[in-house]
């Protein structure tokens, strides 16, 4: 399989990711084209694509910080889904660096939530006991819970703050709605 880097709107596979991405994630946890082209101009933030015989199989995007990998969306289309694609994906990915992956699902509350979780247990995810919420995209949408999965271990106290602090301050600050700006720290 095949795997290169989207860079915008400009490369062969950029329509075939916006609508894996529409399709795959609800519209609160979706960046509008504005917010997805200021990720882009970041230097932190990666959209991988993978493809097989020409055609588009999925995407994972991410962000890269110091100590740690951010996964914000990954998503394999559907005519692809079970064959292995997402596993083979997510382990490569993994272990192509040292540095603890991070990434959110939702919370268990049906077979198909407990399904995505046992997905990433056997991708080598751990489930972190911190209550989550993810701020929202797009304005007239409120933060939603999440489950903070990471790989190695579960994250300390201190390395959950800082992702608080990135996921503020860096990821949204990439694709913020208009008008909506961060609470300010406290100390």
């Amino acid at each position: 399989m095949e795997h290169f880097e989207i860079e915008g709107p400009g490369h062969r596979f950029y329509t075939a990711f916006r609508e894996l991405y529409a399709a795959s994630f609800p519209l609160f946890e979706q960046r509008t084209e504005e917010q997805q082209l200021r990720a882009f101009a970041g230097n932190r933030y990666r959209l991988v694509g993978y493809g097989t015989d020409g055609a588009f199989v999925g995407f994972l995007s991410y962000w890269e910080f110091e100590d740690y990998r951010y996964i914000e969306h990954f998503a394999i289309s559907p005519a692809r889904r079970g064959q292995g694609y997402g596993g083979g994906i997510l382990r490569d990915f993994v272990r192509s660096s040292s540095k603890i992956v991070l990434l959110e699902i939702d919370p268990v509350v049906d077979a198909v939530s407990g399904a995505r979780l046992r997905f990433y247990r056997g991708c080598g995810f751990y489930e972190n006991p911190y209550p989550h919420r993810h701020p929202p995209y797009r304005e007239g949408y409120g933060a939603h819970p999440l489950v903070v999965l990471t790989t190695q271990r579960e994250l300390t106290g201190g390395e959950y703050a800082a992702f608080c602090r990135d996921l503020a301050g860096v990821v949204m600050a990439d694709g913020r709605p208009a008008g909506v700006v961060p609470a300010p720290e406290t100390e």
